[in-house]
């Protein structure tokens, strides 16, 4: 029991630190909690035993009051586990758009602007290619304020929307490169939009790539893949996601 304890305040005591380093102030006070409350416990079971001597069986009182405290120290690790592993987690502050690209692996920005209002709420869309990059799906300069990625100030951002690696659709060409030669398939890409701010998902989405069967000068593909696919262009983006953006 002296060594379950012990693994159960170290586990504590790093959960604690974890959250602290990613602003959660609330978690990591009610870890540091736990990892006192069995030194606690028995500081206070001992002081009490001091003070009343007699008769009865005062060990099973005490044998109880410790496994509650050990199912309540249990319980709160295991919300631990599942916070450190699952539960989106504060980031740094951007400088630029493209630093948000961490919002697609839960990670949430509480010094950006809130998703409120009638709009418009500017966004962000970020890609994951064939080769398994996250990078950002980049408008160019010639859309409204709130897609412009490019002059836009990174905390202004309010909505992110991440587009999963491509499925294929229809099949439309082979492209011959130097090295290799890949068949081209409209992308079909699943999309989960996020709140900056708060991490919290505001919505799931469908979109396809181009129809457009033409080939890229260049392309990055995983080891082995035998098949590429096609982007969305700026007009399926914003036809999708406008009712996000708004305004």
């Amino acid at each position: 029991m002296a060594q379950l304890f012990v693994l159960l305040v170290g586990l504590s005591v790093l959960f604690s630190v974890i959250a602290f380093e990613h602003g959660n102030v609330p978690i990591g006070v009610l870890f540091a909690l736990v990892a006192v409350s069995p030194v606690a416990f028995l500081v206070f079971a001992a002081a009490r035993g001091k003070r009343e001597p007699g008769p009865g069986n005062p060990g099973r009182g005490r044998t109880l009051a410790l496994r509650l405290v050990a199912v309540a120290v249990v319980a709160a690790i295991g919300y631990g586990g599942y916070w450190v592993l699952f539960a989106p987690k504060a980031a740094d502050t951007p400088a630029r758009v493209s630093d948000l690209k961490t919002g697609c692996s839960s990670r949430y920005f509480p010094q950006n602007d809130a998703y409120t209002g009638t709009g418009p709420h500017p966004i962000g869309v970020f890609l994951t290619d064939d080769a398994d990059f996250t990078t950002i799906a980049s408008m160019g300069g010639d859309v409204p304020p709130p897609w412009d990625d490019i002059r836009l100030n990174a905390r202004q951002v309010q909505v992110i929307a991440c587009l999963d690696k491509p499925e294929d659709g229809p099949y439309l060409k082979e492209c011959a490169f130097k090295s290799d030669t890949l068949k081209l398939y409209q992308g079909v890409y699943d999309v989960t939009v996020y709140e900056a701010k708060t991490g919290k998902k505001l919505g799931t989405e469908q979109i396809r790539g181009s129809e457009k069967p033409s080939c890229p000068g260049m392309t990055f593909t995983k080891r082995g893949a035998s098949s590429i696919h096609t982007e969305p262009d700026t007009a399926a983006y914003r036809a999708l996601l406008g009712r996000y953006v708004g305004g």
